[in-house]
């Protein structure tokens, strides 16, 4: 692997301030307000956390360093859930993914249709059950052919396995898309419930008022954030 070259900061001498190819400023901010569609997410989401990533420039005064973000590079957004699994699992997994809103060549990326993805593993289920359906029912007429038709012991047999087969896939293949429907239903239900929770530490912050639902400590640090506001940023 090649080392990258290193480069001193610049003086923008019209603004009297340093500048320099890495020097940037990332800005976390809460949204509030109308249902959003989310990457990977099947709620509409009424809070979000808004993740923006600037150039930035330094100036030196009264012997302190005052950095100011300039152009924006990115910005990401992500449900409640989303920005607590980001933050409490670094290092850990692929990543956690997050819907892209702004890039430095878009000035807006296209938005997401609201398209749930449980609807998704439905679809899957109805047709795993009607490919079930219809292997077990060629094999019972199979079955019921070679019997009829007294075609002999050997092509009953035959018959009668490929029934079995079909009936042990049936199940097998029932198992694994009815599980994969229950874990995209649990994971609709944590995205809610983490919705739900931040609503509730929120009020609690700001009215001092008992939660109306319970909340796992552990969860507060990620999931609280700044207090609600449209783009107030985050802070912690």
């Amino acid at each position: 692997m090649s080392r990258r070259s290193t480069q001193d900061p610049e003086i923008d001498t019209a603004r009297g301030t340093e500048v320099h190819p890495a020097f940037g400023v990332a800005v976390v901010r809460r949204r509030s307000g109308g249902g959003r569609s989310l990457f990977q997410s099947d709620l509409l989401h009424n809070e979000t956390i808004a993740l923006s990533v600037h150039e930035a420039t330094r100036g030196r005064d009264l012997s302190h360093d005052w950095v100011h973000p300039g152009r924006e590079l990115v910005e990401i957004e992500m449900s409640l859930a989303q920005w607590g699994s980001l933050v409490s699992s670094v290092g850990l997994g692929s990543g956690v993914p997050v819907t892209i809103r702004r890039t430095e060549h878009d000035t807006f990326v296209p938005q997401i249709p609201h398209q749930p993805r449980t609807a998704e593993s439905l679809r899957e289920v109805r047709e795993v059950t009607d490919r079930m359906y219809a292997e077990v029912k060629t094999a019972t007429a199979a079955l019921h052919e070679a019997i009829h038709e007294k075609k002999g012991v050997r092509a009953t047999k035959e018959a009668l396995n490929a029934l079995e087969r079909a009936v042990t896939d049936a199940g097998s293949n029932a198992h694994f898309t009815v599980d994969s429907l229950v874990e995209a239903g649990e994971q609709v239900v944590a995205q809610a419930r983490a919705d739900i929770e931040a609503h509730a530490l929120e009020a609690v912050r700001l009215t001092g008022a008992a939660p109306s639902v319970e909340v796992s400590p552990s969860d507060a640090p990620a999931l609280l954030g700044p207090a609600t506001g449209q783009e107030e940023p985050c802070k912690g």
